[in-house]
């Protein structure tokens, strides 16, 4: 059998290493995207491609808000054309295949029925206040876990017979696939959970949470019921007297079950595989996570910003087409030379040269007049 995960991961530099390590037990390769982290995912994600080969880093090239679904959908009809999978696993960062070992896992698998998605319930580990937190590893620090409800679906597990047709799709969170809009049915497998890590600091969840918030409201298609739990842990944010959050604060009931005490348990994650090897990189940044957050909020503004005035400038008409086709350019053009302005062979640097002046020419020349565009988008 031949199994393959797909992920989207973003500043989670204090688990992501013992999430790839863990999870290679279970998979035969990891399809990882780095959605801009700002801590040192990405360093620890670069290390792990170049030490195994059934790891690799996906560049999708996605600037905007958050769209796990579209993007998570993306990836899986990518990784489903190289051929060869039997099943294809969506993991998110914080989550770890919790089976006793990979043929456990394998024939959970072999006894979901054709055409039937397989689903997976949830451990939920969570921090709590009694944690020794000079634990840097979070999956040996946290061991108070919450039992799934019985016949709980969290995560759906892609079978061949089923991405072989592009009109399937993940829902947002990856708890269900869909094909052709209709709900695929799911049997959850026997013996084999996801050990869920979502909540291990004060500190981790209000980044998160303020991420996840920005994340979700800048979407164009961003509805009032969408991100609820991330919504409403702003806003219990928003009450804080102090930047420092106590461990009682109340943007933790966003995210806690009000009877955590009551239902979980002390429970070790005991099926953890692998060792860390660069534990100096697992810390946490959480204000460089949301310096991070803050620059890609200024330089989308900024392009505005940039658009409106040359527009200006030029005087006339432009049409919505025109305008978009050029942020688009401008930003692809702007992504690829993010990605090589770190390198320091001598051929790189005359391309990254060259890319900028054709971005700069690209700028002048497409540019229209766009006084009558303007006079629609920014009405006075």
């Amino acid at each position: 059998m031949r199994i393959a995960s797909i992920s989207l991961v973003k500043d989670e530099a204090d688990i992501i290493e013992g999430f790839v390590r863990h999870n290679l037990h279970f998979v035969d390769h990891m399809f990882v995207v780095d959605d801009h982290s700002n801590d040192n995912t990405s360093e620890i994600l670069r290390r792990l491609a170049a030490e195994s080969s059934a790891f690799t880093l996906v560049d999708d090239g996605w600037t905007g808000g958050f769209h796990q679904s579209r993007r998570t959908t993306a990836l899986l009809h990518q990784v489903a054309a190289q051929g060869g999978w039997d099943f294809i696993v969506p993991l998110d960062a914080d989550e770890l295949i919790c089976a006793p070992d990979r043929q456990s896992f394998e024939n959970s698998l072999s006894a979901v029925p054709h055409g039937v998605a397989a689903g997976v319930g949830a451990l939920f580990y969570c921090w709590t206040p009694g944690d020794d937190m000079s634990i840097r590893d979070p999956l040996v620090r946290l061991t108070t876990a919450l039992e799934p409800p019985a016949g709980h679906i969290f995560k759906a597990i892609a079978p061949a017979a089923l991405f072989a047709d592009p009109a399937l799709t993940y829902v947002e969170g990856n708890h269900a696939l869909l094909l052709g809009g209709s709900s695929v049915p799911v049997q959850r497998l026997a013996g084999v959970e996801l050990a869920h890590f979502a909540v291990r600091s004060p500190d981790q969840i209000v980044s998160k949470c303020l991420k996840h918030y920005v994340g979700w409201r800048s979407r164009s298609d961003y509805k009032a019921h969408m991100a609820s739990q991330a919504v409403a842990a702003v806003n219990a944010l928003k009450r804080e007297p102090g930047l420092h959050v106590s461990a009682n604060a109340p943007v933790l009931d966003a995210y806690l079950p009000p009877d955590m005490a009551a239902k979980s348990r002390h429970r070790p994650f005991s099926e953890r595989r692998g060792t860390l090897v660069w534990p100096e990189l697992a810390v946490p940044q959480p204000y460089a996570e949301l310096a991070g957050l803050l620059d890609s909020l200024i330089d989308r503004a900024a392009l505005s910003d940039q658009v409106v005035s040359a527009a200006t400038a030029a005087g006339g008409e432009m049409s919505v087409a025109t305008l978009r086709a050029l942020v688009d350019e401008r930003n692809t053009l702007e992504s690829e030379l993010a990605r090589l302005r770190n390198s320091t062979a001598d051929l790189t640097q005359a391309y990254v040269t060259l890319l900028r002046r054709r971005l700069t020419v690209s700028w002048r020349k497409r540019l229209m007049s766009g006084e009558a565009l303007l006079r629609r988008l920014f009405p006075r």
